[in-house]
């Protein structure tokens, strides 16, 4: 999870930020039987940080504008995916909306080095970025899977990206178009990716595609896109149609509740845990509910 370096006025439940309060920031989803659940109020949640309960100072759930990270694996399996996607672009893109931005990344194997490439740069030119899925991602030569390029690196890369730019009021996501498969990643390498995700204050979002290609597991776990998403307070979805799937991720951003909280006590640069769970009375009205939150953030005040 990330931050916001915020004062925080609830006049009608609507904020105004100012630049002398810590706040925690938080986005959270709530499904049961595989359904969204909207409607829920500030009082339907219980956030603990590093075990002690926090309150609320914030909650809502209107939209915010998105800025939106569109990441394309260019493994040669996933060359029909990602065909599919530039080919259908217009209708992949189409939940965005006026003051959304929209930034367009591919990372692969490139002359022998793992790369991540920001092909289009966070922009409200949605036609612009379409083009570029169109015109330039699948100019890129496609390339087998190596260990060397792992999704982890390609994530991190994404997550760069973000924090080079300023958060403000905006709700962040990356969108990972994939097969999600892989070999084992260095734990290094992973636990580095989800502390810049954090930092950065990025969702991620999988669009898991069947490529055909298999992975396999000696020593570490794999820890893919799934991970990734897990880590965030992400998912994923595998319809088998990546377009579909895009929009519905898109959509499904705007449905996000938000909270903030009063940031304790820490040190800078701490990692601590957060656990964002319904209420018992909230429980008892929806028992079969899971939430999707980040686990964890970075204390504000690190070098990114």
């Amino acid at each position: 999870m990330s931050y916001l370096l915020l004062f925080l006025l609830l006049a009608q439940d609507q904020p105004t930020f100012h630049s002398d309060v810590a706040l925690v920031h938080v986005d959270a989803e709530v499904h049961q039987d595989g359904q969204l659940i909207s409607g829920l109020g500030r009082e339907s949640f219980r956030v603990t940080d590093s075990g002690k309960p926090q309150a609320i100072t914030y909650f809502g759930h209107q939209e915010q504008p998105l800025d939106a990270v569109v990441l394309f694996d260019t493994r040669i399996e996933m060359r029909p995916a990602v065909q599919r996607v530039a080919e259908a672009s217009h209708t992949a893109l189409g939940e965005l909306r006026r003051g959304d931005r929209l930034a367009v990344m591919a990372f692969g194997v490139t002359a022998g080095n793992c790369k991540t490439d920001l092909i289009s740069d966070l922009t409200g030119d949605f036609d612009g970025a379409e083009r570029s899925i169109e015109n330039q991602i699948l100019q890129r030569e496609f390339r087998p899977h190596t260990n060397l390029c792992s999704i982890q690196k390609g994530l991190d890369g994404a997550a760069q990206i973000l924090l080079h730019h300023p958060m403000g009021n905006r709700r962040r996501a990356i969108i990972i178009i994939t097969d999600d498969q892989g070999v084992p990643t260095r734990p290094v390498i992973v636990h580095d990716a989800v502390r810049d995700l954090w930092k950065a204050d990025a969702v991620v979002l999988g669009v898991v595609t069947r490529s055909g290609a298999t992975g396999f597991s000696i020593g570490p776990p794999y820890r893919g896109a799934s991970y990734a998403a897990d880590q965030t307070g992400g998912e994923v979805l595998n319809t088998g149609d990546p377009v579909e799937d895009l929009r519905e991720m898109i959509r499904r951003l705007r449905l996000r509740y938000t909270l903030y909280y009063a940031l304790p006590p820490a040190k800078r640069g701490d990692e601590r845990k957060i656990r964002v769970q319904l209420t018992p009375e909230a429980a008892k009205r929806y028992p079969r509910a899971m939430v999707r939150a980040r686990t964890g953030y970075v204390v504000p005040g690190e070098n990114p």
